[in-house]
């Protein structure tokens, strides 16, 4: 009974490598309490096809609290990508957000390779205008260029192919001369013949682990962002490159990510964060994957990790959300001024009233009071008693108000443009949609529809909208408006960085 304890207190409370166990339990023999974890954690080992160095399959423990820190990432980072995803395309929100992003990313970057590039440079950087005759400065660009390559290129096959060519946009060249590592690493540590610990693959074995990954990548059912983070593992053990292996291990990930379930959203965020990971404890992990064939210490250690980062993010999108809301509340409209207006003066308010009647309605009013004996009056003489003539109420005369002149300003809000821009109602939309079907058949029904509504002489459409208003992938989107660029609907013209789509005259 108590061997099972310890199974699931070092395997669901804390998946602890044999030494902790030893360390916590304070005995100097754990081999019996350690065999009942291995049986315990047995039931639930699934075996992946990609290996180690020695050859032993990998594997990975999905006992119930490491699915629950996998499940968990899972959902946050559908949340996360929800979030970017509401943001308006090219809005000022949208564009503050993706500056923020690659900000963090090239500073994490320049944190990781130790490039000690200033804040001038990063901000000519960010702003796609620095030319740096110092090669190594240059990795800032061509990361830059690797994710813009992931977001167009993101449906595509992962591959040698697809590797090859992130590997040249980050080696910021058109054509590669070389590819794998051709010499080996001259880490001490892979001269020991006994407990030899690898901090890479031989030279031989490259190939055919880096060809096992992609397999991997391609056929294994495990959730999304395991599969990203194991190809991340992978890549960093193997070092497949002659330098930025681990910046090609990252981009690798995301590309996983991207292609699997959550889309280009999800390259732009700053996961670089696990590229400044505390050096000993990952090589620790490494280390400690490299003796077990067990992967799955690495997943809890970089899992619990992300959770954190993404509950972050949540926490700073939500913060940000009320701050902007609490602006437009309480924001004061300034454009509006005073115009003269005439109103009258405020007058005391004065009634016609019946003196004569208030003075009963008093009378009514006062308490009643008991009548006092008075003595007998002494007849002198008599005197008939005669009531004053009372005079009529008459109405009092109000003096009519002053007009009081208060000046209250409007500005007449002026536009920037001295016309209405021609746009069709969704009725005829949906007609000429209907016409545009039936008049060219090589059409499809989503190009119909966005070219219905998107057709106006002399504006610049682009793949962003195209993909906002019919609500598909970026690639299908590109490869729809080509599509009308080719049936002659739009004429394609490159500004600056990207494509844009000017309608086209038809009879």
């Amino acid at each position: 009974m108590a061997g099972n304890d310890y199974a699931m207190r070092f395997t669901e409370d804390k998946y602890a490598t044999k030494l902790e166990v030893g360390r916590e339990l304070k005995v100097s023999s754990v081999d019996p309490f350690w065999s009942n974890i291995l049986s315990y954690r047995s039931h639930f080992y699934h075996y992946l096809t990609i290996r180690t160095i020695e050859k032993n399959m990998l594997l990975f423990c999905g006992c119930p609290a490491i699915n629950s820190l996998v499940n968990n990432l899972e959902v946050k980072l559908i949340r996360v990508n929800r979030e970017c995803a509401m943001l308006v395309p090219n809005s000022k929100e949208a564009k503050n957000v993706d500056y923020a992003f690659r900000k963090e990313i090239v500073n994490l970057l320049n944190e990781s390779e130790q490039l000690g590039v200033g804040e001038d440079f990063i901000a000519n950087v960010l702003r796609g205008e620095v030319v740096s005759a110092i090669p190594n400065n240059m990795l800032l660009v061509n990361y830059l260029n690797a994710l813009n390559y992931i977001k167009r290129a993101y449906v595509n096959a992962i591959d040698e192919d697809f590797l090859a060519e992130l590997y040249a946009k980050l080696l910021g060249t058109e054509e590669l001369t070389t590819f794998y590592r051709s010499s080996e690493d001259r880490n001490p540590e892979n001269r020991v013949l006994i407990d030899r610990v690898y901090t890479s693959a031989p030279v031989t074995l490259i190939g055919p682990m880096m060809n096992g990954l992609f397999t991997f990548i391609s056929s294994s059912t495990l959730p999304t962002s395991l599969k990203a983070m194991i190809t991340f593992f992978y890549i960093n053990y193997v070092k497949p490159f002659a330098k930025y292996s681990e910046e090609v291990a990252l981009l690798m990930a995301k590309a996983v990510l991207a292609h699997e379930a959550f889309g280009d959203t999800v390259v732009s965020l700053p996961l670089e964060r696990l590229l400044v990971l505390p050096r000993e404890e990952s090589a620790r992990i490494y280390v400690e994957v490299q003796k077990t064939a067990d992967v799955t210490y690495f997943v809890d250690y970089v899992y619990k990790f992300l959770n954190k980062y993404c509950d972050s993010f949540l926490d700073d999108m939500a913060k940000a959300k009320v701050s902007e809301m609490r602006e437009d509340f309480y924001q004061v409209d300034e454009d509006k001024t005073i115009e003269e207006v005439e109103i009258p003066e405020e007058q005391p308010r004065i009634q016609t009233v019946d003196l004569f009647a208030a003075n009963e309605e008093e009378e009514e009013e006062q308490p009643h009071v008991e009548p006092q004996p008075q003595p007998a009056p002494q007849v002198e003489a008599r005197q008939e008693y005669r009531p004053a003539p009372q005079e009529e109420a008459r109405p009092v005369e109000v003096e009519a108000p002053k007009k009081k002149t208060v000046k209250v300003t409007y500005v007449q809000e002026e536009l920037a443009v001295a016309y209405i821009p021609v746009a069709l109602d969704e009725k005829q939309a949906v007609l000429l949609e209907q016409d545009l079907l039936e008049r060219d058949p090589e059409l499809k029904k989503g190009e119909a529809k966005f070219y219905a509504r998107h057709c106006t002489k002399g504006k610049k459409y682009t793949i962003a909208q195209y993909k906002k208003s019919l609500r598909c992938a970026y690639e299908t989107a590109r490869t729809s408006m080509d599509h009308l660029a080719e049936l002659l609907y739009y004429r394609k013209e490159k500004i600056k960085n990207k494509y844009v789509y000017i309608p086209v005259e038809r009879e």
